[in-house]
Formats: C-alpha cells, structure tokens, sequence
C-alpha cells in the first residue's frame, strides 16, 4: 500500500519535469503580455475558506494571507464560503474568472470526498483547479474524551476487537479524508469501527469533547485546543515519527501496530485555465510567506508543520492520491 503521507523525494524528482501547463495553464506571448503586470496596484484577490470562520483553513488563511499581501502588493481578502461540506466554497473557486484573484483552500486528500463522492453534487473536477503549492502538512491523530475509560490506543484497539461495530468514531464527512483513514486502519489492523460522520470537523471535535462519541480520528491541528486544555486526550500520532506539537503522545508504530503514515496538505488552487505566468506569480508569492520565519511560527503555534510543495509536486501529489483513494471512496459508497 502506497503511504497517505506528503511526496518522496523521488516522486518530487520525478514530477520536476512536469510543466504549469499540464495544470490547465495557458502559455504564449499574448498571455504574457496580458498578465505581466499582475496584480494590479490595489487589486483585491479573494482568498476563498471553504469552511467557517475561526476553523483550521481559515486559521492559517489568515496568517498567510498578510504576508502575501505585502508580497504581491495587491488586498487578499480571505472570504468564509461555508456548506455542502466545503463544496459550497470549492463550486465558487471552480466557476471563478480564471484572472488570477480568486484562489481556494483544495487540500489534499481531502477535497477528494468532496468529487469523488456523487451524493455531494460537486461541480468540480480535479481538472477544474490549477494548484499553486502546499504550504504545510498536518499529521493524523486519534483523540478521545478527557474522562475515557481507554488510556492507551492498544485499549481503545482491543475494546474494538471484543466489540466489533460498536465503538463509535466521529468522522468530518461521509467518504472525507476521516473517513478514508478510517477504512485504511480497519483494512490494516483487522478492525470494525462504528463510524458516524458530522457536517464538519468543528461538529467532530464537539462530539468528542461531549462524549457524544468514544473517539476521533483528524488532524493534530483540529485538536490541538482541546487537547492543550485538557478535554480532550490524544491516544498516538499515525506517524513513523513523534509529532513535535504532541511530542509525549506515542506513534502509532511505537505501539506495535504497522500501519502506514497519514497526513494531509494544505493546498491552494486557481481555477483551471489561469494563465501560467498569474499562477507562477502566485507560486512565488506563496512560497515566499510560507518560507517566511515569522509566518512559520505562526503557523507551529496553530500546530501545523511548514512544508512548501511547488505547484507541479502538488499537481503531481493530487493526481497520485486520486489514483490511491478512489478505489475506496468507491467501495465506502457502496455500503449503506
């Protein structure tokens, strides 16, 4: 099984060859002429957050943002378009002008739930982005209720085991990036979770700390808050490697169990048909903020990992973990 983790240096070399064009670019002197001086002098370019205010993509949306602003010397106005599970603010970003001053939030893996699963009536593709980079990753936890009778994820594990189907876990989503892992690490370990998906992470998170459900699995970051206030307890990190957020939480590997490591990206795209060289500003622009020391200390302080992936690597990343997951986004699907 190929790792649910960020890009090898060999698949970073390989995608090297790709060009922007390949992600919907348009190339050519007109093109060139057209978009040399963007933006503009006081242009808006609207950061699309498909999720609400104060979540984690608006969260670190707005610690990007300013830097970028200064960069490009042009108002990026980070915009909440919540609903339909994020796809209400994924449809804006796709039907956008293809100018350059719309952009969007497509992390990866899971804007994939978003189109690959029918019932959500998406009306985007993988083709209708262009990606401009990936400014930080996320590692994978599995969290519980402060008063949880399970200490250790080898207990929360057994207690599954003795009760196939009747342990409950909260999911962001029907066929989302929670939901995958999930099927992942009942494939892997022989388990049988009872899983029940919440309209949002915000919900998910909820669910745990009001004991509504026995776990959850997400992102570090979606739980950072509520574990540093106690009320929430963090089992292990589906990482090779101890997370330097949670340091004291042990890796799922260290507890005995093979599994491969989960993590998302955090991903922004144009739509597809921007012009190379909007995208290639954009990319820069990016890739400066996200390298920015006082951006990256922002960015650990809402305990999310700094990790610039260019705009090709990131094409190249979306492409592959479509290939891996879509197998079983179709077999979740299916079940009722």
């Amino acid at each position: 099984m190929k790792k649910l983790s960020a890009l090898t240096s060999a698949a970073f070399a390989a995608a090297a060859v790709l060009a922007l064009t390949a992600c919907g670019g348009q190339t050519g002197a007109a093109s060139n002429a057209a978009t040399a001086d963007f933006p503009k002098a006081g242009a808006t370019i609207e950061w699309i957050v498909p999720s609400a205010a104060g979540a984690g993509n608006d969260i670190l949306a707005r610690i990007i943002a300013p830097a970028m602003q200064a960069d490009l010397g042009a108002n990026v106005k980070v915009v909440n378009k919540e609903g339909g599970s994020q796809v209400v603010g994924l449809n804006y970003v796709a039907q956008a002008k293809p100018d350059g001053l719309t952009f969007g939030n497509t992390n990866i893996p899971s804007i994939l739930g978003r189109y690959l699963d029918p019932s959500k009536k998406a009306a985007f593709s993988r083709d209708s982005f262009t990606p401009i980079g990936s400014f930080a990753t996320n590692s994978v936890v599995i969290g519980v209720n402060k008063d949880s009778p399970y200490g250790t994820i080898k207990e929360l594990f057994d207690a599954v085991k003795a009760a196939p189907g009747t342990i409950t876990v909260g999911t962001d989503s029907r066929a989302g990036d929670d939901h995958i892992n999930l099927r992942l690490l009942e494939k892997a370990l022989g388990l049988d979770f009872n899983i029940v998906h919440y309209n949002s992470g915000a919900d998910k998170v909820a669910a745990i700390v009001s004991g509504e459900v026995d776990f959850a699995l997400g992102g570090v970051s979606s739980f950072f808050g509520q574990y540093k206030s106690g009320d929430i307890k963090l089992l292990t990190v589906i990482e090779d490697n101890p997370s330097p957020f949670v340091p004291d939480v042990p890796t799922l590997k260290s507890a005995g169990y093979d599994v491969d490591p989960m993590a998302s990206n955090f991903a922004l795209s144009v739509p597809a048909k921007t012009p190379a060289n909007v995208v290639a500003a954009l990319e820069a622009s990016l890739k400066k903020a996200a390298e920015d020391p006082a951006v990256q200390d922002k960015l650990k302080g809402a305990a999310t990992q700094p990790a610039w992936v260019t705009a090709s690597d990131t094409s190249t990343l979306w492409k592959e973990r479509e290939a891996l997951i879509k197998p079983i986004v179709d077999e979740l699907l299916q079940e009722k």
